[in-house]
């Protein structure tokens, strides 16, 4: 039987998060990260380092409560639970896919899982598993390091974890301001609008990928350096540009983003839930005549701009609901740039195997993102795609869509990630020429891309619930 610790403070996300719990249907809440270790692994040594690394983090044992109506945290007295089982590889992605698809009760269930599956005669896959309600993105990221620090002696924790920053009350002025920005916003175009989409009041998701080649990444991360940005903003920038394109009399597109609150309110090396959703726009008035680096800064403010202003997204839903009764927000695009995509050639190499006795690389990122379940009326928030940016095959990245399918037609939907692809190239190589050039001579509006070999499409049911036992 689990017994409970007496109740804790609650992290500042838990309690803004626990009431849109319901809502966001659209998205999964439990993530799945993984390594792939590759040479001798002492197995019970590395369910030690989990147990310890768990131990230092109680937030991984936690589990909320509102049974008398207060929302509460406790953490279990039993340590997370770690699986240690075998499986080839590809049942082993599949396996760790399914169980992030599968609803957590945040009251009951344990919300942060670890796996440990032996995949070949000397390779082991190392997994998390995790509600964002006890550890974010970044935080699982986080967490696997820490387990192999620990499991090579180097773990020094060093006492209590530091607490997490608060939020603070939204100041009146701050709240006016974003009143007049979503008034500003909600007569925008939405990719929808923009995919000339069908009218939906609910969501089935299905998945398309797109890879992008580990050199044209690196040149975009060149380019996006020399801005002041990132690569995976540099993405946004493009898919902006794309949807003015598309519409011309758009003059701002709007997303939503999963973002590290890291970077803005502190808390560094923390593990838990940390980041939030924000909305934030790409104005485009005089699209015609820019330049990528243009766009990029375009961008860059739009994103500072909120993010100087940041609402606490339960704040924001609350108060475009009160200023948009009935209406759907405009950010239908939601992108997943907690981190960007790293490059495993960092630490799979004959090196780091002489030194540790193991070469650590990311394990099939893009295959772990778990779909969301059938969303309606008002279980759904109006997201119609979720864009991840992985780490897919060998040093190339994925453009991961999670689209509506009800809403978002395949084929245009296909012909859309194979434009930012090859537009991810085109700026790479010719960051001057004007942006509507680069997309006409892609064929965009029209065509959708250069002509070549149909890129695979899989449209993704959702998957039956499992238990994390195995």
């Amino acid at each position: 039987m689990s017994h409970h610790s007496p109740a804790q403070a609650l992290w500042p996300l838990q309690s803004r998060y626990w009431p849109l719990l319901e809502e966001t249907s659209s998205g999964t809440p439990v993530r799945c990260r993984a390594l792939l270790l590759t040479g001798h692994v002492d197995v019970p040594r590395l369910v030690e380092a989990v147990r310890r690394v768990v131990d230092h983090h109680p937030v991984l044992r936690a589990r909320l409560s509102d049974d008398d109506g207060t929302l509460r945290l406790r953490t279990a007295a039993t340590p997370a639970p770690v699986a240690v089982w075998s499986a080839d590889r590809a049942d082993c992605a599949r396996a760790l896919r399914e169980a992030a698809a599968t609803p957590r009760d945040p009251r009951r269930d344990p919300l942060a899982t670890f796996d440990v599956v032996r995949i070949g005669p000397d390779q082991f896959v190392l997994a998390v598993t995790a509600h964002f309600l006890v550890a974010d993105l970044g935080s699982l990221y986080a967490t696997l390091g820490s387990v192999l620090r620990a499991y090579f002696g180097r773990h020094r924790p060093g006492g209590v974890p530091q607490q997490p920053p608060a939020l603070g009350p939204v100041p009146p002025a701050r709240k006016a301001w974003w009143a007049r920005r979503l008034a500003r916003w909600q007569g925008q175009g939405t990719l929808a609008a923009a995919l000339g989409a069908r009218p939906s009041d609910r969501r089935i998701t299905a998945t398309q990928v797109e890879p992008v080649s580990g050199a044209a990444w690196n040149r975009l991360a060149a380019r996006a350096a020399d801005a002041g940005c990132s690569p995976d903003l540099a993405v946004v920038a493009l898919l902006a540009s794309w949807r003015a394109m598309m519409a011309p009399d758009i003059t701002t597109a709007v997303f939503a983003a999963w973002t590290d609150l890291r970077h803005t309110h502190g808390g560094d090396g923390l593990i838990g839930p940390l980041s939030d959703q924000i909305a934030f726009g790409v104005e485009l008035e005089r699209h015609a005549g820019m330049t990528f680096p243009d766009l990029l800064r375009r961008t860059h403010a739009g994103l500072l701009d909120t993010m100087v202003r940041h609402v606490p997204y339960d704040e924001l839903r609350h108060l475009h609901r009160a200023e948009h009764p009935g209406a759907l927000p405009v950010w239908d695009t939601r992108v997943h740039f907690c981190r960007i995509p790293p490059r495993s050639s960092l630490t799979r190499d004959e090196p780091s195997l002489a030194e540790l006795g193991l070469s650590v690389e990311l394990f099939d990122e893009s295959r772990l993102l778990p779909v969301a379940p059938p969303a309606d009326g008002a279980a759904w928030d109006g997201v119609n795609a979720d864009l991840h940016l992985t780490e897919h095959g060998v040093d190339d990245v994925a453009l991961t869509l999670h689209y509506n399918a009800t809403a978002l037609d395949d084929r245009a939907v296909r012909l859309m990630l194979r434009s930012i692809s090859d537009m991810i190239t085109e700026v790479g190589e010719a960051t001057e020429q004007r942006l509507p050039d680069l997309w006409r001579s892609l064929g965009v509006p029209g065509h959708g891309g250069r002509d070549r070999q149909e890129a695979p499409t899989c449209a993704v049911p959702p998957h039956p619930a499992k238990g994390h036992n195995r």
